[in-house]
């Protein structure tokens, strides 16, 4: 009878320790899928938008480019039924398809020129080619490039049979009429190529890190599904878009595979914020995060009456950087500036690309007199570097216009802080504007006060 209890007993407690396990590992395996399908969706868009770049920043090459090379406005002509001419300006571009070859060789994408919705120019080779020639894009595309005169994206367009990622961009004439577009594609199987060594090991580590955490569970099993809970809690945060969420300090205080995990989606998480957050060249804030954190400063001051400065900067003749030393010297040099913005605003406020060599500087906590003097500092740290390019050393000076945020619209203040940096474009340049001045102080300037006030805005810095 006794053997036959302690048997009994042994069948429950195996039962219970069954369905521990069951209610432990389950959730865990749960969570391993839910991780995986983030995952994915997650990287998967981030490809998406990282090619979508891409595609972009080549069409705006070839577009320059056409520029650059070929001034004037773009037109066709008719010469039979089945051939015409492209010109551009006086220059007839027709044959112009060897350089973008050797764009396609470079990049790795098909280009072609359209004329309104017939494609002049193409790399675009396969079952067809050369009479890939003269044919008539989609009228969806069209309509949505020519007509609403905007940049489309399309992750399904199928040319000779193959489907591609592709990017439309409209062409302008100087009168402002959409003439024709400038598509830039890729194979979407040769991005999903690049990609798949990336997404291979996505559900590999979760699987590998789901065994581990299902193995140590059983014991602190409670502890374990709440830490679980947290942790979902904070991928579904992110997946909705929310790149601004804490996870729990006692999940990534873990030393062990659940502790691992927070700390990777955190990695994450903080990658992603870099991506979308950031500007790729110049790492500061990109535009539309930048609006977003001026809106946030304005509250501050709606709210608690925390002055701020608004101020607008442009790179003196940024163009001949350029023309002179090529882009990539003119990519250095954005990432100097760049660099000097984001070492000198700690703590003072942050800096924002608005736009190619226009920057947005928003002075936290700060009136127009502390801005000024502030800026006036930055001006000159910017005047006494020296880049170096190549065997070159090169100087940089800048313009800015500065103006005292308040209650009014946002896009009206920013306006402001531009059309004074417009006025100090207009007076010479290497200077500061404010609501009160036209003509601020330079290296130049004969005022016998300025080195001496520069000199104790330093001294207080």
């Amino acid at each position: 009878m006794a053997k036959e209890e302690n048997n009994t007993q042994k069948k429950v407690k195996r039962g219970l320790k069954h369905k521990l396990r069951v209610m432990t590992i389950v959730p865990i395996i749960l969570m391993g899928i839910v991780v995986t399908i983030l995952s994915y969706s997650v990287f998967s868009r981030v490809i998406q938008k990282e090619v979508r770049r891409n595609l972009s920043n080549v069409a705006e090459f070839v577009e320059a480019y056409y520029d650059s090379v070929y001034p004037g406005d773009y037109r066709a002509e008719k010469i039979s039924e089945t051939e015409y001419k492209l010109y551009k300006g006086e220059a007839d571009i027709s044959d112009t398809e060897d350089v973008l070859a050797s764009f396609k060789g470079d990049t790795g994408v098909d280009i072609s020129v359209f004329f309104l919705d017939i494609r002049m120019l193409t790399t675009i080779g396969g079952t067809s080619g050369a009479d890939a020639h003269y044919t008539i894009s989609n009228k969806m595309v069209s309509d949505a490039v020519i007509n609403g005169k905007s940049e489309q994206f399309y992750n399904n367009i199928v040319i000779d049979g193959t489907k591609f990622f592709i990017i439309y961009k409209p062409l302008m004439n100087s009168d402002g009429t959409c003439i024709g577009m400038i598509s830039v594609g890729k194979p979407t199987d040769q991005v999903e190529n690049e990609s798949s060594g990336s997404l291979f090991w996505i559900p590999i580590v979760t699987l590998i890190m789901t065994l581990i955490a299902a193995w140590i569970s059983f014991y602190p099993a409670r502890s374990l599904v709440d830490a679980i809970n947290k942790e979902k809690k904070f991928l579904n945060e992110i997946s909705k878009g929310n790149l601004n969420a804490e996870i729990d300090k006692e999940i990534t205080d873990r030393q062990d595979e659940l502790g691992d995990m927070g700390r990777f989606s955190r990695g994450v998480q903080k990658f992603l914020r870099e991506m979308i957050e950031r500007d790729t060249l110049t790492r500061l804030y990109t535009r539309r995060v930048g609006a977003s954190k001026i809106a946030y400063t304005q509250s501050q001051f709606n709210q608690a009456g925390v002055k701020y400065c608004v101020c607008m900067g442009d790179i003196d003749f940024f163009k001949k950087f350029n023309d002179t030393y090529g882009h990539d010297c003119g990519d250095l040099v954005l990432r100097d500036i760049a660099s000097i913005f984001n070492e000198y605003m700690l703590g003072k406020g942050f800096a924002v690309r608005w736009g190619g060599e226009e920057f947005l500087i928003i002075f936290e906590d700060a009136d127009l007199e502390k801005a000024h003097g502030l800026l006036m500092v930055l001006r000159q740290i910017v005047l006494d570097h020296v880049i170096e390019y190549e065997s070159n050393k090169l100087g940089v000076t800048m313009t800015f216009g500065l103006t005292q945020g308040d209650m009014r619209d946002i896009d009206d203040i920013v306006k402001e802080a531009d059309e004074l940096l417009y006025i100090g474009k207009q007076n010479g340049r290497n200077r500061i504007v404010t609501p009160d001045e036209t003509n601020a102080l330079t290296p130049e300037s004969d005022d016998p006060d300025y080195e001496k006030e520069l000199s104790e805005i330093r001294e207080k810095e």
